[in-house]
């Protein structure tokens, strides 16, 4: 244990780090604090315990008029959400705000191609998947919640702003009837129990729900009663998988999945094309903002039925199948094998024939590409939050497509990436989406031209 030192400051928050909290600067040192607004006059106390440096809002001397009263009342504990303290519109200021900063340190010449950030009317229950850790309770029997933010405390809830509303009320009947059957969380510690999380999937346009119950190990006593209980009171449920994960580890999900009902997955409806999900494939979370990236991602492509289409960290195919009509050929490559079966199965249910599936690493694949010399137009790259790698995108520049469109759910390291290209290519376009409301992340496309 070392010596803990607390600290009551105040001071006022004079600008937003990386991570959207408020830095404040006091007796010459840079703070920073969760839950503020910039130009609040503010007390947070400082603790120190010689290894990190932790703060925590106390009181607020001078709100902001863009302060407004949280919907949530495990705010202040859940790390789920960053934002709900302030106004959608100052949201939306923060985020446009950062995107400039970005991409003006990368390039001053960039202020004209940075759109402002394309926002949401309703921008509260929005998350088509969503996800809740179980643990016993004395008082409450089980508890279904989130961990604190950089722990794995679990914090009861009972009403996410996030989450699909439909969704908050299976969990309470999943909870119900796993109370009623007697059922244990899983006890990591005592590595005593069954259930360790639950996961809901659900289809806005065709209403149809997945349910999955991830359990220590197989032995689940009384599935089918659960599966019955279950069925009886939410209709609307297509499909039941049991998933094992035995690891110890962060991972919710494990490898091996037991269908207790239905087929193991849903359809979904996005841009006109219909697509299957199941348990472990990629699918975005914000399925209204989804249609407004992937058309704007397209339509920044301006694609030609002569074009070639490479579509790289594919996923279960969207934005390739979508685009499958406007072009001659769509290479799609995805990592992983489900979500790569998902893409060759939602071909097949859109009847699509010029959409060509690959499973493997993307940065391989097209590394591949660019020795044979293969013919591509466009490129379409999202990758996952640590962006590309620099094998990627030297082989990309070798391919030397017309247009790079590339997709990124983490700002900083697209823009990481893009100073690879920059050598060959230009920046046209610069459009970020809000894809999740309240938190701290933005999706940004990037248009370039091949100089």
């Amino acid at each position: 244990m070392g010596n803990q030192n607390r600290t009551i400051l105040s001071g006022k928050v004079v600008d937003y780090d990386t991570e959207m909290r408020g830095i404040i600067i006091s007796n010459n040192n840079k703070y920073f604090l969760k839950g503020v607004i910039k130009d609040e006059e503010v007390q947070f106390e400082v603790e120190n315990d010689g290894k990190q440096i932790k703060t925590r809002l106390l009181k607020v001397f001078k709100p902001s008029d863009a302060r407004v009263k949280v919907p949530c009342e495990v705010y202040d504990r859940c790390g789920g959400c960053q934002l709900l303290h302030m106004n959608y519109e100052t949201q939306l200021d923060m985020k446009n705000n950062m995107i400039k900063k970005l991409f003006l340190n990368l390039d001053k010449n960039l202020k004209d191609k940075i759109k402002p950030c394309l926002g949401m009317k309703n921008h509260f229950n929005y998350r088509n998947k969503n996800q809740v850790v179980l643990k016993n309770d004395p008082k409450y029997k089980l508890i279904f919640g989130f961990y604190q933010e950089n722990t794995h405390k679990v914090i009861n809830y009972n009403d996410c702003k996030l989450q699909d509303i439909e969704s908050n009320k299976i969990f309470s009947v999943v909870k119900e009837i796993l109370v009623k059957m007697h059922i244990n969380a899983y006890d990591e510690d005592r590595k005593f129990g069954l259930v360790r999380h639950i996961l809901i999937k659900r289809s806005f346009k065709t209403n149809q729900v997945m349910v999955v119950i991830v359990t220590a190990n197989e032995n689940f006593p009384g599935r089918s009663n659960f599966v019955k209980a279950l069925l009886s009171k939410c209709k609307n449920v297509k499909t039941i998988v049991q998933n094992i994960n035995k690891r110890d580890t962060s991972a919710v999900l494990g490898d091996k999945n037991i269908v207790l009902y239905g087929p193991g997955t849903i359809i979904d409806e996005l841009c006109g094309m219909k697509f299957l999900i199941s348990t472990q494939s990629f699918y975005q979370i914000n399925p209204l903002q989804t249609e407004v990236l992937y058309k704007t991602a397209l339509k920044l492509c301006d694609l030609s039925k002569e074009d070639i289409l490479l579509d790289a960290y594919s996923g279960v195919g969207t934005i390739g199948l979508i685009a499958s009509p406007n072009v001659k050929k769509v290479i799609s490559v995805e990592l992983v094998k489900e979500a790569y079966l998902n893409g060759i199965q939602n071909a097949k249910l859109n009847n699509i024939k010029n959409v060509h599936f690959f499973n493997d690493d993307a940065t391989k694949f097209i590394v591949n590409l660019a020795n044979k010399k293969e013919k591509i137009d466009v490129v379409i790259m999202d990758p996952p939050r640590k962006g590309s790698d620099e094998a990627f995108l030297k082989a990309v520049v070798k391919l030397a497509p017309k247009k790079i469109v590339y997709v990124s759910c983490n700002p900083y390291t697209q823009v990481k990436d893009l100073k690879t290209l920059l050598n060959y290519y230009e920046i046209k376009h610069i459009q970020s989406v809000d894809m999740f409301p309240n938190t701290n992340n933005v999706e940004c496309v990037v248009c370039l031209e091949r100089r």
